[in-house]
């Protein structure tokens, strides 16, 4: 997956999708009667017909940026991947949904730097928080964080308006929730709190739960005081009550 600098190699994202395919359609073959899943050689034969047309996609424009076709290359990457997630679950294939997990967490890092606006894919949230949830190094956590705030900030504005509050689990609130998350286990002070800032304004409805969760978890799980010191300013910034 792509580090901090976010050097991303497009053959070589190509050539890992794939070969995750090719893997999971080999180990399909074997339980094709267990798996109540659409055959998998179609999503395959799409999927190298897709990887053909990138290697051969002229380097769109600054003015091109938000064109419906480079905003539909990326829904079908999306789609693709989700597909191939589909099939790693049901054949309880580890190795291969971490492998997906990664692959589509470049992927929309790199759909965000040449397609435009991102669709808020949920299965892009959803590899993000396992990528996350899978180390514990801070170091490698605060690298991460890059890799969250690239993406929120490519989200299509029609995701970013968040103007249907009904759905807790609306993939916009999750990403930022998780965002602040990771930010939190980095121990990196300056990253906590431009996360924490953009909490704020994008999610001012879930602030002081967040915050007040924070401040849980602080005591829990043994936070370093410089990281606890910065929740506990966010706790009784969103948090203190209002006196009459």
């Amino acid at each position: 997956m792509a580090q901090a600098n976010l050097d991303i190699d497009l053959p070589e994202l190509i050539q890992a999708m794939l070969d995750v395919c090719a893997t999971l359609q080999q180990t399909a073959e074997h339980n094709q009667s267990a798996v109540p899943l659409p055959p998998l050689a179609p999503v395959c034969e799409s999927l190298r017909h897709f990887t053909a047309l990138l290697e051969h996609l002229e380097q769109p424009s600054p003015a091109g940026k938000g064109d419906n076709d480079f905003r539909e290359l990326s829904r079908t990457g999306f789609t693709l991947l989700e597909q191939l997630l589909a099939w790693a679950d049901a054949l309880n294939s580890r190795d291969m949904r971490e492998a997906l997990d990664e692959i589509i967490v470049t992927w929309g890092v790199w759909a965000a730097r040449h397609l435009g606006p991102l669709p808020l894919a949920e299965p892009l949230v959803d590899s993000l928080s396992k990528v996350a949830n899978s180390h514990q190094d801070p170091a490698f956590l605060a690298e991460l964080t890059h890799v969250y705030r690239e993406i929120v900030e490519a989200v299509d504005p029609a995701f970013r308006a968040d103007r249907d509050h009904r759905h807790p689990a609306r993939p916009w609130r999750i990403l930022n929730l998780n965002y602040g998350i990771v930010a939190t286990r980095s121990h990196e002070p300056e990253i906590m709190e431009q996360a924490f800032e953009q909490l704020l304004h994008r999610l001012p409805e879930d602030a002081p739960g967040f915050f007040e969760e924070g401040m849980q978890q602080m005591e829990a799980s043994g936070y370093p005081e410089h990281v606890r010191r910065i929740m506990e300013k966010y706790y009784r910034l969103t948090n203190n009550p209002t006196l009459h």
